[in-house]
């Protein structure tokens, strides 16, 4: 039921209402008109009518109209957000083994062939260019100290006075240093000896002013010895030596206990 149905139905009960109503009114009219004409015969001529009363209370609430009609569809909602991806379902199981294919027929063996025919020893290749002989040039040093180094007040460099051997010549009684003439990997040794007395021992092993390694003994045990050697590149012009450290002494005698050695590994010529 619509809108125009219902108000329809409550316009057409009030005037069911008002109509009732004024028939009341009319019927109450009537008997006070009687009334008031018998009075009249004795009292004198009516007066006017009086005013309609007032709208009587309303009646009761009638029954429930029909449904109205469906209203009309609403506008689409925005999309809302993606929900959370759900867990991974379980493993399937394995599928079945596919067929395997056929096996194809071995092919038959062939025939072995015939054994050729020497063949004709072809003439002498020429004699080929002689080659280089590779020079390898030969360096070493091996030489001590026979006498005692006490203690020095500064950093010194030790002279090795007894030369047992100096193929190549590089190494000087004068500066205690072996200078090197052929680039290359040497092997260098040094090993000391403590003098028996408070003094402790420090020697490093240098190449121009860096320290490659030491040897140190303390004064724990009379005639404490200390040693080291390493493998190094060394260029051409370089200069290796053993520095006594300052405050420290070396031991040495005819015995030549305090030692400096090195020589070429393999140069770097080629």
């Amino acid at each position: 039921m619509n809108t125009n149905m219902v108000f329809t139905l409550f316009v057409k009960f009030y005037i069911v209402v008002g109509v009732f109503q004024l028939c009341q009114t009319l019927a109450q009219q009537h008997e006070q008109i009687q009334s008031e004409s018998c009075t009249h015969c004795c009292n004198g001529i009516p007066g006017i009518p009086g005013i309609p009363g007032t709208t009587g209370a309303l009646g009761p609430k009638g029954d429930s109209g029909l449904p109205g009609l469906d209203g009309e569809v609403g506008t689409t909602g925005e999309k809302g957000d993606k929900g959370a991806t759900g867990k991974p379902g379980p493993k399937g199981d394995t599928g079945p083994a596919g067929i395997g294919g056929v096996k194809g027929e071995q092919g038959t063996k062939g025939d072995t062939g015939s054994m050729g025919g020497q063949g004709v020893q072809g003439s002498k290749g020429d004699m080929g260019a002689p080659g280089q002989v590779r020079h390898q040039p030969k360096v070493a040093f091996s030489v001590a100290i026979t006498s005692n180094i006490n203690r020095v007040s500064a950093d010194t460099v030790v002279i090795y006075d007894k030369v047992f051997s100096n193929i190549g010549n590089g190494y000087s009684t004068v500066s205690g240093k072996f200078t090197c003439s052929v680039s290359g990997t040497y092997v260098f040794m040094i090993s000391a000896l403590r003098e028996n007395s408070n003094d402790s021992l420090f020697v490093c092993l240098m190449k121009n002013t860096e320290r490659l390694t030491c040897a140190y003994a303390n004064t724990g045990s009379p005639y404490g010895t200390g040693s080291n050697n390493i493998i190094i590149d060394v260029e051409q012009g370089d200069e290796i030596w053993v520095r006594l450290a300052a405050n420290y002494a070396l031991h040495s005698n005819e015995n030549r206990y305090t030692t400096f050695a090195g020589y070429l590994l393999f140069s770097n010529q080629d």
